[in-house]
């Protein structure tokens, strides 16, 4: 564990001396899919557009979901088929795009090295928390109409 964090800030590695028993786990990544739906069977969360971590968006965008599914289920109870091609319609970009962006947070914003760091921080430092906030609002805003 100790190797993996060497570089950061003396603080940080503090607070791994107070673990006692670290594990490393995989994460997984793939890039999207159209296919969620077969018939009256259909995938949400990460059986649909597994993410990495960076984001936190993982159990967000499972929760969206659900939230489409029953909302679209509810209105056409007796077009199941096509109330779920409908939920895969809906869904599909935005939880591609959190996707490719959340692989894109941690190659470029949370693990560069070298140039592409000084680069990293260049932007952030010339980046007000307004336009920050900004760039985010497709995330945090609503996602239903």
């Amino acid at each position: 564990m100790l190797e993996g964090f060497r570089d950061v800030h003396p603080r940080a590695k503090a607070i791994i001396h107070h673990g006692k028993d670290w594990k490393a786990w995989v994460t997984c990544d793939r890039d999207p899919i159209e296919r969620w739906v077969d018939g009256r069977a259909v995938l949400l969360g990460d059986a649909a557009h597994p993410m990495l971590q960076y984001f936190a968006q993982g159990a967000c965008m499972a929760l969206e979901d659900a939230v489409w599914l029953a909302e679209l289920l509810g209105d056409t109870p007796d077009a199941v088929e096509q109330a779920l091609e409908k939920y895969r319609q809906v869904r599909l970009l935005r939880t591609a795009r959190v996707q490719l962006q959340a692989r894109e947070l941690g190659t470029h914003v949370y693990h560069p090295a070298g140039v592409h760091a000084l680069l990293r921080n260049q932007f952030m430092r010339e980046t007000s928390l307004e336009q920050f906030c900004d760039r985010l609002a497709w995330l945090y805003g609503s996602p239903f109409p």
